[in-house]
């Protein structure tokens, strides 16, 4: 997952966070070091080091005495980060070249955003959901990537691949077969996963046969955030939370996936687990208010009330577009004026 970017002069000359800042951890205090980097190396070369649990990699325009940086998880392919970095550079450098950097504002490097937003969908986190047969895997997967979710979909024959966009960052959830028959290949599908979310139905039978899935992250995705998500809390053989968490040592959430208003608190638990900044967070209070609004205009057509549905659809793609969700946002605002031909 990218978490940061910047380009640093003397000075912060351009800056966009994914995720939480690093504690600690202070840019600016890095550039002698990674000139120094640079003394040895070709111009072209990218250096990176690893900082606590992430990837800090930067790359130098000499002719403009700038650094391009990018802070990463560990989880992320360096070959995948190298290609970007350099793209990101040769944008800017197509965008700036003949400008004189140092007399420019930081809101005039804001146009470099959409091709930030492209980068972070090309190193979006991977989210994998696994856990045996039965336990919710799939109607947790259908909570989060719903019809009024941006996605893109993809099935393949152990399981399925979603493109999400929650707010301003994407995501790819991976929900795998949990049937035995595939057991031989969970390894492979684990493997390079940001956060894997383990699925129990909260019994003690399957927390404690889902012990084997807390090994295989160990062994195949070491760098990965992992957690239990406690589906079917509502049953009376639940376990409660602290309960699974001594037994498993994971931190874990609970979870009725068959209620659709839990689909904002799995957001929350993406935000928990990935340390997302405040910026992309706060979304999730927007999402909130545009389900109560679904739920509303779902009343005003039942009560034939056409007018305040146009009132209302106007508002929910107002909060699409505001979000980010161009799509949705585009469908609500269709629907509004087709119905106002006829009013």
């Amino acid at each position: 997952m990218l978490r940061e970017v910047h380009i640093i002069r003397e000075e912060i000359v351009y800056e966009r966070h994914f995720g939480k800042p690093l504690r600690d951890f202070n840019i600016k205090s890095f550039i002698s070091d990674i000139r120094n980097y640079h003394i040895l190396k070709s111009k072209d070369e990218i250096g990176s080091f690893d900082y606590f649990n992430y990837r800090i990699s930067f790359i130098e325009e000499k002719t403009l005495s700038l650094i391009f940086i990018f802070v990463n998880e560990l989880t992320d392919v360096l070959k995948d980060i190298k290609i970007e970095l350099f793209k990101f550079r040769k944008v800017f450098m197509n965008l700036y070249s003949d400008l004189v950097v140092a007399e420019l504002d930081k809101s005039d490097f804001e146009i470099l955003n959409p091709t930030v937003d492209a980068i972070q969908r090309s190193l979006k986190p991977k989210i994998s959901l696994v856990g045996f047969s039965g336990v919710g895997k799939t109607t947790i997967a259908n909570l989060i990537a719903n019809e009024k979710t941006s996605r893109e979909y993809k099935p393949f024959l152990y399981g399925d691949i979603t493109t999400l966009k929650i707010g301003k960052l994407y995501f790819s959830l991976w929900d795998f077969a949990g049937k035995d028959r595939f057991s031989f290949l969970w390894n492979k599908l684990i493997k390079g996963s940001d956060v894997v979310l383990l699925i129990s139905d909260s019994t003690l039978e399957n927390v404690e046969k889902s012990k084997f899935f807390i090994e295989l992250i160990k062994e195949e995705a070491p760098y990965a955030r992992s957690a239990i998500i406690a589906n079917k809390q509502d049953l009376p053989d639940a376990l409660d939370l602290e309960t699974i968490e001594r037994i498993s040592g994971l931190k874990t959430y609970s979870m009725i996936a068959i209620e659709q208003k839990n689909q904002i608190k799995v957001f929350k638990i993406f935000a928990d687990i990935l340390d997302l900044s405040i910026e992309t967070f706060s979304s999730l209070g927007s999402l909130h208010e545009r389900e109560k609004l679904i739920e509303d205009a779902v009343l005003a057509l039942k009560n034939e009330d056409f007018k305040q549905t146009t009132i209302i659809f106007d508002k929910i793609a107002k909060i699409c577009f505001e979000i980010g969700d161009e799509h949705l946002g585009k469908e609500f605002y269709t629907k509004a004026e087709k119905i106002k031909q006829f009013l």
